[in-house]
Protein backbone atom coordinates (compact mmCIF):
# COMPACT_ATOMS: atom_id res chain seq x y z
CA UNK A 1 0.00 0.00 0.00
CA UNK A 2 2.67 2.26 0.60
CA UNK A 3 4.87 1.53 -2.07
CA UNK A 4 1.89 2.00 -4.47
CA UNK A 5 1.14 5.64 -2.93
CA UNK A 6 4.80 6.65 -3.37
CA UNK A 7 4.65 5.74 -6.64
CA UNK A 8 1.78 7.64 -7.22
CA UNK A 9 3.03 10.68 -5.40
CA UNK A 10 6.63 10.37 -7.57
CA UNK A 11 4.65 10.59 -10.84
CA UNK A 12 2.19 13.61 -9.21
CA UNK A 13 4.25 15.62 -7.07
CA UNK A 14 5.14 18.39 -9.21
CA UNK A 15 1.46 18.81 -10.46
CA UNK A 16 0.28 19.13 -6.62
CA UNK A 17 2.57 21.21 -5.67
CA UNK A 18 1.39 23.93 -8.64
CA UNK A 19 -2.24 23.51 -7.80
CA UNK A 20 -1.67 23.67 -4.05
CA UNK A 21 0.63 26.97 -4.64
CA UNK A 22 -2.00 28.26 -7.57
CA UNK A 23 -4.73 28.22 -4.95
CA UNK A 24 -2.96 29.46 -1.75
CA UNK A 25 -1.86 32.70 -3.71
CA UNK A 26 -5.17 32.99 -4.91
CA UNK A 27 -6.77 32.41 -1.97
CA UNK A 28 -4.53 34.80 -0.37
CA UNK A 29 -5.30 37.86 -2.62
CA UNK A 30 -8.95 37.37 -2.53
CA UNK A 31 -8.53 37.48 1.04
CA UNK A 32 -6.67 40.85 0.55
CA UNK A 33 -9.15 42.25 -1.54
CA UNK A 34 -11.90 41.52 1.20
CA UNK A 35 -9.91 43.34 3.87
CA UNK A 36 -9.65 46.13 1.45
CA UNK A 37 -5.75 45.64 1.80
CA UNK A 38 -3.41 46.80 -1.36
CA UNK A 39 -2.58 43.53 -4.08
CA UNK A 40 1.30 44.74 -4.36
CA UNK A 41 1.13 44.65 -7.54
CA UNK A 42 4.67 45.84 -8.03
CA UNK A 43 5.88 43.98 -5.69
CA UNK A 44 4.22 40.87 -7.71
CA UNK A 45 5.68 41.40 -10.79
CA UNK A 46 9.30 41.02 -9.19
CA UNK A 47 8.43 38.21 -7.29
CA UNK A 48 6.57 36.40 -10.48
CA UNK A 49 9.94 37.65 -12.56
CA UNK A 50 12.15 35.79 -9.65
CA UNK A 51 9.89 32.78 -9.43
CA UNK A 52 10.07 32.23 -13.31
CA UNK A 53 13.38 32.90 -14.17
CA UNK A 54 14.06 30.53 -10.96
CA UNK A 55 11.64 27.85 -12.90
CA UNK A 56 13.44 28.18 -16.28
CA UNK A 57 16.94 27.71 -14.71
CA UNK A 58 16.30 24.69 -12.67
CA UNK A 59 14.13 23.15 -15.97
CA UNK A 60 17.20 23.61 -17.75
CA UNK A 61 20.06 23.14 -15.22
CA UNK A 62 18.43 20.08 -13.32
CA UNK A 63 17.34 18.16 -16.57
CA UNK A 64 20.21 18.57 -18.48
CA UNK A 65 22.97 18.70 -15.46
CA UNK A 66 21.86 17.27 -12.15
CA UNK A 67 19.18 14.67 -13.20
CA UNK A 68 21.81 12.96 -15.51
CA UNK A 69 25.00 13.21 -12.90
CA UNK A 70 22.71 12.17 -10.29
CA UNK A 71 21.17 9.16 -12.33
CA UNK A 72 25.26 8.53 -13.40
CA UNK A 73 26.44 8.49 -9.35
CA UNK A 74 23.10 6.31 -8.38
CA UNK A 75 23.91 3.91 -11.64
CA UNK A 76 27.45 3.20 -10.89
CA UNK A 77 28.65 4.52 -7.47
CA UNK A 78 25.79 4.07 -5.05
CA UNK A 79 26.66 2.87 -1.83
CA UNK A 80 23.55 0.86 -1.19
CA UNK A 81 20.51 0.31 -3.18
CA UNK A 82 17.61 1.71 -0.06
CA UNK A 83 14.17 0.27 -0.40
CA UNK A 84 12.38 2.63 -1.46
CA UNK A 85 8.88 0.64 -0.08
CA UNK A 86 10.44 0.98 3.59
CA UNK A 87 8.38 4.24 5.33
CA UNK A 88 11.11 4.41 7.52
CA UNK A 89 13.93 4.75 4.57
CA UNK A 90 11.86 7.95 3.61
CA UNK A 91 11.53 8.91 7.43
CA UNK A 92 15.30 8.93 7.45
CA UNK A 93 16.52 10.37 4.24
CA UNK A 94 13.76 13.29 5.06
CA UNK A 95 15.43 13.74 8.34
CA UNK A 96 19.08 13.80 6.85
CA UNK A 97 17.93 16.06 4.02
CA UNK A 98 16.64 18.27 6.17
CA UNK A 99 20.07 18.36 8.44
CA UNK A 100 22.17 19.31 5.48
CA UNK A 101 19.76 21.85 4.46
CA UNK A 102 20.25 23.55 7.77
CA UNK A 103 24.04 23.95 6.93
CA UNK A 104 23.21 24.86 3.13
CA UNK A 105 20.74 27.32 4.15
CA UNK A 106 23.16 28.86 7.31
CA UNK A 107 25.82 29.06 4.61
CA UNK A 108 23.96 31.69 2.77
CA UNK A 109 23.18 34.04 5.61
CA UNK A 110 26.95 33.88 6.27
CA UNK A 111 28.58 34.03 2.55
CA UNK A 112 28.56 36.94 0.99
CA UNK A 113 28.65 34.97 -2.52
CA UNK A 114 25.95 32.97 -1.45
CA UNK A 115 23.83 35.64 0.14
CA UNK A 116 23.97 37.73 -2.75
CA UNK A 117 21.61 35.35 -4.62
CA UNK A 118 20.08 34.33 -1.34
CA UNK A 119 19.32 38.15 -0.20
CA UNK A 120 16.57 37.96 -3.18
CA UNK A 121 13.99 35.75 -1.12
CA UNK A 122 14.26 38.02 1.96
CA UNK A 123 13.86 41.27 0.43
CA UNK A 124 9.95 41.47 0.37
CA UNK A 125 8.98 43.65 2.89
CA UNK A 126 5.76 41.82 3.61
CA UNK A 127 5.40 38.08 3.75
CA UNK A 128 2.80 35.58 2.30
CA UNK A 129 2.00 32.71 0.43
CA UNK A 130 3.63 34.91 -2.62
CA UNK A 131 6.79 35.57 -1.30
CA UNK A 132 8.00 32.30 -0.86
CA UNK A 133 7.77 32.20 -4.88
CA UNK A 134 10.77 35.07 -4.38
CA UNK A 135 13.29 32.56 -5.42
CA UNK A 136 16.26 33.74 -7.34
CA UNK A 137 17.36 31.31 -10.46
CA UNK A 138 20.71 31.37 -8.91
CA UNK A 139 19.59 28.67 -6.38
CA UNK A 140 18.86 26.40 -8.97
CA UNK A 141 22.42 26.56 -10.31
CA UNK A 142 24.50 26.04 -6.45
CA UNK A 143 21.98 24.12 -4.31
CA UNK A 144 21.16 20.78 -6.79
CA UNK A 145 25.16 20.25 -6.48
CA UNK A 146 24.37 19.77 -2.42
CA UNK A 147 21.84 16.95 -2.93
CA UNK A 148 23.72 14.39 -4.97
CA UNK A 149 24.56 12.64 -1.52
CA UNK A 150 21.51 11.34 -1.76
CA UNK A 151 22.32 9.05 -4.96
CA UNK A 152 25.54 8.17 -3.52
CA UNK A 153 23.36 6.71 -1.03
CA UNK A 154 21.46 4.81 -2.98
CA UNK A 155 17.91 7.15 -2.75
CA UNK A 156 16.82 7.02 -6.48
CA UNK A 157 17.07 11.16 -8.15
CA UNK A 158 13.38 10.48 -9.36
CA UNK A 159 12.50 9.73 -5.77
CA UNK A 160 14.84 12.86 -3.99
CA UNK A 161 12.84 14.98 -6.83
CA UNK A 162 9.82 13.89 -5.03
CA UNK A 163 10.82 14.66 -1.88
CA UNK A 164 12.03 18.46 -2.87
CA UNK A 165 8.53 18.90 -3.80
CA UNK A 166 7.23 17.94 -1.00
CA UNK A 167 9.46 19.80 1.06
CA UNK A 168 9.08 23.15 -0.82
CA UNK A 169 5.15 22.33 -0.39
CA UNK A 170 5.91 22.43 3.24
CA UNK A 171 7.95 25.86 2.84
CA UNK A 172 5.33 27.46 0.87
CA UNK A 173 2.29 27.16 4.00
CA UNK A 174 4.48 28.51 6.24
CA UNK A 175 5.07 32.08 4.50
CA UNK A 176 2.06 33.54 6.57
CA UNK A 177 0.99 35.85 8.89
CA UNK A 178 -2.47 34.01 9.26
CA UNK A 179 -1.32 31.71 11.74
CA UNK A 180 0.29 33.08 15.22
CA UNK A 181 2.63 31.14 17.46
CA UNK A 182 2.15 27.60 18.16
CA UNK A 183 4.56 26.95 21.28
CA UNK A 184 4.16 23.10 21.47
CA UNK A 185 4.98 22.32 17.99
CA UNK A 186 8.14 25.48 17.97
CA UNK A 187 9.94 22.71 20.23
CA UNK A 188 10.04 19.91 16.92
CA UNK A 189 9.00 21.68 13.63
CA UNK A 190 9.43 25.00 11.99
CA UNK A 191 5.94 26.95 12.16
CA UNK A 192 4.57 30.16 10.19
CA UNK A 193 6.04 32.29 13.70
CA UNK A 194 9.39 30.74 13.64
CA UNK A 195 9.90 31.33 10.09
CA UNK A 196 8.55 35.08 9.89
CA UNK A 197 11.42 35.27 12.42
CA UNK A 198 13.93 34.03 9.83
CA UNK A 199 12.73 37.00 7.60
CA UNK A 200 13.17 39.43 9.93
CA UNK A 201 15.26 42.15 10.11
CA UNK A 202 15.23 43.40 13.23
CA UNK A 203 18.19 42.97 15.13
CA UNK A 204 17.11 40.15 17.37
CA UNK A 205 15.70 37.97 14.51
CA UNK A 206 18.45 38.37 12.19
CA UNK A 207 20.52 34.97 11.02
CA UNK A 208 18.28 33.18 13.10
CA UNK A 209 15.48 29.82 12.25
CA UNK A 210 17.27 28.64 9.55
CA UNK A 211 15.59 25.00 9.63
CA UNK A 212 13.07 24.10 6.64
CA UNK A 213 10.83 21.44 8.16
CA UNK A 214 12.62 20.74 11.76
CA UNK A 215 13.65 23.34 13.66
CA UNK A 216 15.19 21.22 16.15
CA UNK A 217 18.45 22.09 14.54
CA UNK A 218 18.57 25.88 15.43
CA UNK A 219 17.99 24.53 19.08
CA UNK A 220 20.68 22.18 19.02
CA UNK A 221 22.88 24.82 17.15
CA UNK A 222 22.26 27.88 19.14
CA UNK A 223 20.36 29.98 16.37
CA UNK A 224 16.45 29.42 17.54
CA UNK A 225 14.55 32.53 18.13
CA UNK A 226 10.63 32.79 19.43
CA UNK A 227 8.57 35.70 17.93
CA UNK A 228 8.42 37.83 20.49
CA UNK A 229 7.87 41.50 19.04
CA UNK A 230 6.55 42.72 15.54
CA UNK A 231 8.56 41.00 12.68
CA UNK A 232 9.85 43.60 10.39
CA UNK A 233 10.27 42.60 6.94
CA UNK A 234 13.00 43.07 4.45
CA UNK A 235 16.77 43.75 4.16
CA UNK A 236 16.96 47.33 4.60
CA UNK A 237 16.37 50.78 2.99
CA UNK A 238 19.73 51.09 1.48
CA UNK A 239 19.34 47.55 0.34
CA UNK A 240 15.82 46.92 -1.35
CA UNK A 241 15.28 44.86 -4.56
CA UNK A 242 11.85 46.02 -5.89
CA UNK A 243 12.38 45.48 -9.36
CA UNK A 244 12.18 42.48 -11.72
CA UNK A 245 15.46 43.93 -13.07
CA UNK A 246 17.07 43.81 -9.89
CA UNK A 247 15.17 40.19 -8.63
CA UNK A 248 17.04 38.92 -11.49
CA UNK A 249 20.62 40.23 -10.38
CA UNK A 250 20.47 40.22 -6.63
CA UNK A 251 23.17 41.27 -4.64
CA UNK A 252 25.92 40.41 -7.19
CA UNK A 253 26.71 43.80 -9.39
CA UNK A 254 27.33 44.98 -5.75
CA UNK A 255 29.40 41.95 -4.69
CA UNK A 256 31.40 42.78 -8.11
CA UNK A 257 31.62 46.63 -7.51
CA UNK A 258 32.91 46.03 -3.98
CA UNK A 259 35.61 43.39 -5.03
CA UNK A 260 36.91 45.31 -8.12
CA UNK A 261 39.19 47.75 -6.40
CA UNK A 262 41.40 44.77 -4.84
CA UNK A 263 44.71 43.64 -6.37
CA UNK A 264 44.76 39.99 -6.32
CA UNK A 265 42.11 37.27 -7.16
CA UNK A 266 43.28 35.56 -3.18
CA UNK A 267 41.79 38.95 -1.60
CA UNK A 268 38.51 38.75 -3.65
CA UNK A 269 37.80 35.45 -2.99
CA UNK A 270 38.41 35.65 0.69
CA UNK A 271 36.02 38.77 0.91
CA UNK A 272 33.74 36.60 -1.21
CA UNK A 273 33.98 33.89 0.84
CA UNK A 274 33.28 36.51 3.98
CA UNK A 275 30.60 37.38 6.02
CA UNK A 276 28.37 39.73 4.83
CA UNK A 277 28.27 43.20 5.97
Amino acid sequence: MFNNWINWYIDHAALLFTVLVVTAVAMEQIHRRLRGRDPESKSMATTFASGLAFLIVKGIVGKLAITTLALFVFDHFRLLTLDLSNTWVWVAVFVARDFIYYWVHRAEHSIRVLWASHMVHHSPETIGFVTALRVPWMEAVYKPWFGLWLPLIGFHPFAAIAMDVFAATIAQLYHTEAIRRIPVLEHIFVTPSTHRVHHGSNAQYIDKNFGAVFIVWDRLFGTFQPETVPVVYGIGPDKRIDTPAAALVGGYPALVDAMRPMTTWSQRVRFAMSAPG
